[in-house]
């Protein structure tokens, strides 16, 4: 029979691994009288006091059970902490200042001495202390004096709230170009000055991240030292530990780092980190945990892969801000892309739309069909890529010249990369070349060979952070082709200009992309950037309707002509100029080869409502200003109280919630909220809660359920079994369109071809057409 005597062995093992001398009484002392009873455990300081009384308990037990029990010892012997264990689960409880919290294993003696001796520095209660260091409305940064920002104070004062309630674990969603790093260091140093927290591991997800991060702290945190960690080195040295996670996973444990080592851990761009193992590494400190991101609010699940929707839906789990019932994250703090545009903080942008037919729609050449996903990983056009370069240089000629604009050329790989920054250079006209070398006081040779240039992980063999400077600090290069190296984590103010080569169905990538412009730039008067989107990125962030049709052939294999083949033309097209070298697994056509035209072109205007990504913000200010309407606009009222509007205070209602204060129409009102059917009726009787929209889910459901139904007679169960298939893609985000059934899970099926001998090659077409129509309804 299993006993608690079973799980002593283990607590003593675990008391052992964690450095305590358990023969020696002055450390550990078992069986200690206390009010009512004996203390399984009394843990002891370097001074023999009372530091913590472990409650052992058998397996089959709870130890959370004993909560009262073991409270009731504590006070009694004035251990200030108590640990709970039954040798397989373990609870370390500050009784003054919340709940018993799950650890993985027990603190060192140093690491409790220390959490104690923070709790003599307070003045009075946390909550106290905290009070006691006000949030500055100025501090010094760099050489400047900077006014603390609103949002920023509303963070510090939200992360308060949410420890004097007992919590955790937060979640700080900030935009991109907001100072999520310095914010922190601003919650740090109050967070020291109050005793709440004497040593603090900032974890980032790439070195070069971590020296960013180091430098504000040496700044800011100056009276609290800092260390990098790198990989191998050990250091216990310094109060601001600042690493990655996989140098920090390497040192855990005995002469590394405890479970209670640290009082603060915070977790930057934390949606790439709460995965896998990464986890278990971040679980293992018993600390305040503050994760630090830029990602949309997964509200907007929608909008990202199921890959996504689980590491996201996880980042709020892990933080305990996850909300079930609504499926969404409910942030400590939140302050959204369009709130820092809209209060100055954040330049505004526009985006240019521009397709190539041969980018969307494809190409076949030498007998290899070459679809959208193809250009730039195994296949690109220079055809392709010049009409893209010409109409980024028309486009930029028509605007203002006073100063080359700095642009961020996003490309899919190295070897587009290259291509791209020949043709930069190349196709740079000559009179922007003369103008760009008078502006930068260069020589126009050196323009012309430096106007463009890659920065990708093998640029200066596989060290590219001078390039990155240079870039970054000096005239030239204007425009840097980058490939992963410059999307996260890159802050240039100066940078004008966004053009997106590289396409992407994620919405963290797109808002990691797109954050790389948002920063103001006063020295040159910066207010906004421009996105140039040639491959259709801020479309799947809005309107995810395309058509797919099968590419043209247009690069027949030259050769002679073959038996029962017509005679050419009388004038038949030259032929392709010759080919350069093929780099392995990679097809270039060269310049020449094939035909390309540009099949639309439009500027986009990011309304209020942002993009569909950023709608949640959009949505949530509906409510709040319906709910404020209703209790003193009285044709609101009468809405809620189911009565009829007249004509004119419909239109008076319209054009009240239309103003410039609100913004809110019909229009952007179906849009934020993916109701192309909805009425302005409904989006405010919606908000009141006498009425619900129908889900996405329920709207696909019924779209394929009706033409299920619709076409009964004629289904057999192999097409209803697929066509199911497909309403679960649809319901994951994919559209609807030819080349679906050419990828998983529709290829493990017979792809295609079995689709088609399914419903027939004219049936499966029109079965995309209706289904089309019947959800754009």
């Amino acid at each position: 029979m299993v006993t608690e005597a079973d799980a002593r062995i283990v607590i003593d093992q675990l008391l052992k691994d964690a450095g305590w001398d358990i023969v020696n009484k002055a450390q550990v002392s078992t069986e200690e009288p206390a009010s009512d009873g004996r203390a399984d455990y009394l843990l002891k300081n370097s001074r023999s006091q009372p530091l913590a009384v472990i409650e052992a308990k058998r397996f089959s037990i709870d130890p959370y059970s004993a909560k009262g029990q073991a409270k009731a010892y504590a006070k009694s012997l004035s251990a200030p902490f108590v640990i709970l264990s039954n040798g397989q689960d373990h609870y370390f409880w500050d009784y003054t200042d919340g709940d018993a919290r799950p650890i993985l294993g027990i603190p060192t003696q140093a690491d409790l001495e220390r959490r104690s001796n923070l709790k003599i520095h307070r003045k009075g209660s946390l909550e106290d202390s905290l009070k006691s260091i006000p949030i500055p409305e100025k501090f010094g940064f760099k050489g400047e004096e900077i006014k603390t920002r609103p949002y920023q104070a509303t963070c510090l004062q939200k992360a308060d709230s949410a420890l004097i309630a007992g919590r955790r674990r937060m979640l700080f969603e900030m935009a991109t170009g907001t100072g999520k790093t310095l914010t922190i260091a601003m919650l740090m140093k109050r967070w020291f000055q109050a005793a709440i927290i004497s040593r603090v591991l900032f974890l980032a997800d790439r070195i070069e991240l971590a020296k960013q991060a180091k430098e504000t702290f040496d700044d800011y945190l100056r009276d609290w030292p800092s260390t990098l960690l790198y990989g191998g080195k050990r250091s216990l040295e310094g109060q601001v530990v600042v690493g990655t996670l996989d140098t920090v996973a390497g040192q855990l444990g005995p002469g590394g780092f405890g479970h209670g080592y640290f009082d603060l851990v915070v977790t930057d761009e934390c949606h790439r980190s709460i995965y896998n193992t990464h986890r278990a590494t971040l679980a293992h400190f018993d600390a305040v945990h503050i994760g630090l991101t830029a990602t949309p609010n997964p509200g907007e699940l929608r909008w990202v892969s199921e890959h996504e929707r689980q590491l996201v839906k996880s980042t709020y789990l892990f933080f305990d801000c996850w909300d079930s019932a609504k499926q969404e994250g409910k942030p400590t703090f939140s302050y959204a892309i369009q709130d820092a545009i809209r209060d100055g903080f954040l330049a505004n942008y526009k985006i240019y739309l521009a397709e190539t037919r041969l980018t969307f729609e494809g190409a076949v050449w030498e007998d290899e069909e070459i679809v959208f996903a193809d250009w730039g990983r195994t296949a690109e056009s220079e055809d392709r890529l010049k009409l893209i370069l010409d109409e980024y240089y028309r486009v930029e000629e028509e605007r203002s010249q006073e100063r080359p604009r700095k642009t961020i050329v996003f490309a899919v790989s190295e070897k587009q990369a290259v291509i791209l920054e020949r043709l930069f250079n190349k196709y740079l006209s000559d009179d922007a070349c003369l103008r760009i070398a008078r502006q930068c006081n260069r020589a126009p040779g050196q323009v012309r060979q430096d106007y463009a240039k890659k920065i990708t992980c093998y640029t200066n063999n596989g060290n590219p952070k001078p390039a990155i400077d240079q870039f970054k600090y000096d005239p030239l290069p204007v425009v840097a082709v980058s490939v992963d190296m410059l999307d996260t984590g890159y802050d240039h103010k100066e940078v004008e200009n966004l053009v997106m080569l590289r396409p992407t169905k994620s919405a963290i990538k797109y808002a990691q992309m797109r954050g790389r412009g948002s920063r103001l730039c006063p020295r040159i008067g910066k207010t906004e950037f421009l996105i140039y989107d040639f491959v259709g990125n801020s479309t799947v962030f809005n309107d995810p309707g395309e058509e797919y049709h099968r590419p043209r052939v247009v690069g027949p294999r030259p050769g002679p002509r073959q038996p029962g083949e017509p005679e050419p033309g009388p004038e038949p097209a030259p032929p392709p100029p010759p080919k350069p070298p093929q780099p392995a697994g990679f097809l270039q056509i060269p310049e020449g080869s094939l035909e390309d035209e540009f099949r639309r072109r439009e500027t986009i205007i990011v309304g209020p409502e942002g993009l569909a990504m950023d709608r949640k913000t959009y949505r949530d200010k509906w409510a709040a200003q319906v709910i404020e309407l209703h209790r003193t606009d009285p044709t609101v009222q009468k809405i809620f109280a189911g009565e009829e509007l007249t004509e004119a205070e419909w239109e008076a209602l319209g054009r009240k919630l239309d103003s410039p204060e609100f913004y809110f129409t019909e229009k952007n009102l179906r849009r934020a909220f993916e109701q192309p059917t909805g009425s302005l009726s409904d989006f405010i009787r919606a908000a009141l809660g006498i009425y619900r929209f129908p889900t996405r889910e329920e709207r696909i459901g019924k779209v394929f359920n009706t033409w299920v139904v619709e076409h009964s007679d004629g289904l057999v169960p192999e097409q209803a079994q697929m066509l199911r298939l497909l309403e679960a893609r649809v319901r994951a985000g994919d559209k609807i369109e030819m080349r679906l059934f050419s990828q998983p899970p529709f290829s493990l099926w017979g792809g295609r071809a079995r689709m088609e001998r399914l419903f027939g090659k004219e049936g499966l077409a029109k079965i995309v057409e209706e289904l089309n129509s019947l959800l754009a309804a």
